[in-house]
């Protein structure tokens, strides 16, 4: 018994060791409690009409819909890619071929340039697709979990509003199109097929696969409307500021700017791809109704709506990508005048607050992609006299070419 005693005494006087916690511990207990699944539900409820429609264009992987994730899913949803994208390069093999080579020098030229960055492009979004096949739904967890934690509601009708919104352009986008193509095309029903898997097709499915990208740039914006909106509450309505809060509140916004980046990393060639295949259709188009006040009988009405159509159609997908990226900017620009605005705070305080306001000064290149394109509305104008430039220089080559077409 002494010897028992004693032994036992011994133990208690060594330190225990305490197991360390493992570090997916807390975010287990969160996805096991109730408002995390209620949260989920809300946003796949605001977002489900767009997943689906996305999952059937190849813009989204199949992991994205609830229940779905299984491998059997994934395998048809890869064999439904590679059927979907050799159809597409088939048929604009055969448009290039039986329509494009068939039209005049300079046509043939921007329309195969064309039809090519289509093809790279639609190959883009499909590597996009694949490469987040894994990562998508982890995505939506996180989401989720950071909302619980800065304590903010998806608002279903606000979102579901801003998707209809989107929907019904692409919709109105592809009725357009469809109906101007075929009488285009003078109701031949083979040409009328390949121009529109070759031109129309890859405008809609990257028009889909933006939405997405509109989604998560007007999410950030709003969530950092709701930052900005508890900084002012915790700033101006309380007479003695809390600095744990505002320091939460500037924490909540590093992590809103890490998603920025994230998502324009994720989606900087598409990006790219797309202004580069808008501005060669862009020009296109604008020479072509040069053309036709030029020569009023190379133009009818069919073909003025549907340029008309294609560059209103690029026109706004670019200033799309623009607006929504400046509107997360301009948010920014908000909360950094509001910070310029306090005055009579603690020394404590005031730490935080110049803290917060060189955070929001520092420029980590979230809005830049590839290095070379800062997405913001200030770049239209570089595109403007780019596509002026490049106007200018079809004009010299159409002169040039009728020039010697007359001598030979």
């Amino acid at each position: 018994m002494e010897a028992f005693l004693m032994s036992l005494a011994v133990d208690m006087g060594k330190p225990k060791k305490v197991p360390p916690k493992h570090p997916m511990t807390a975010e287990r207990l969160l996805k096991g409690h109730p408002s995390f699944h209620q949260q989920t539900r809300r946003l796949y409820k605001a977002l489900h009409w767009l997943l689906l429609i996305s999952v059937l264009a190849n813009t989204a992987p199949i992991a994205v819909l609830p229940g779905r994730q299984g491998i059997v899913y994934r395998h048809l949803h890869l064999c439904w890619m590679a059927v979907s994208y050799g159809w597409f390069c088939l048929a604009s093999y055969w448009e290039f071929v039986l329509i494009t080579l068939n039209k005049v020098s300079i046509d043939c030229y921007l329309n195969a340039m064309e039809s090519a960055i289509y093809v790279v492009h639609s190959a883009s979004i499909l590597i996009l697709t694949f490469q987040w096949r894994h990562r998508a739904p982890a995505v939506i967890d996180r989401i989720v979990k950071s909302d619980l934690e800065r304590g903010y509601s998806i608002n279903c009708r606000q979102s579901k509003r801003f998707l209809r919104v989107q929907l019904s352009l692409v919709l109105v986008l592809a009725c357009s199109a469809f109906a101007i193509d075929i009488c285009s095309q003078r109701f031949v029903v083979y040409k009328a097929i390949l121009s529109i898997h070759s031109f129309v097709m890859p405008n809609i499915i990257s028009s889909l696969s933006f939405i997405q990208y509109y989604v998560l740039l007007q999410g950030i914006a709003w969530r950092q409307a709701a930052v900005t909106e508890s900084l002012q509450s915790e700033l101006q309505h309380l007479p003695c500021p809390r600095r744990w809060e505002v320091q939460r509140l500037r924490l909540q916004h590093v992590e809103l700017t890490r998603f920025t980046k994230l998502v324009n990393t994720a989606y900087q060639y598409s990006i790219v791809l797309l202004i580069v295949g808008c501005f060669f259709n862009f020009n296109l188009n604008l020479f072509l109704v040069y053309k036709g006040i030029d020569v009023p009988e190379l133009a009818d009405w069919v073909r003025w709506i549907y340029m008309v159509l294609w560059l209103a159609m690029h026109m706004g997908k670019v200033y799309g990508i623009l607006y929504f990226n400046h509107k997360v900017q301009d948010e920014q620009r908000k909360c950094l005048a509001l910070l310029n605005g306090v005055q009579c705070v603690g020394p404590d305080l005031l730490d935080t607050l110049n803290h917060y306001v060189l955070q929001l000064q520092t420029n980590v290149r979230q809005h830049v992609v590839c290095g070379v394109i800062v997405l913001d509305l200030k770049y239209l104008s570089a595109l403007l006299v780019a596509s002026a430039n490049f106007f200018i220089f079809l004009l010299q080559y159409d002169v040039t070419y009728e020039a010697l077409y007359k001598l030979t």
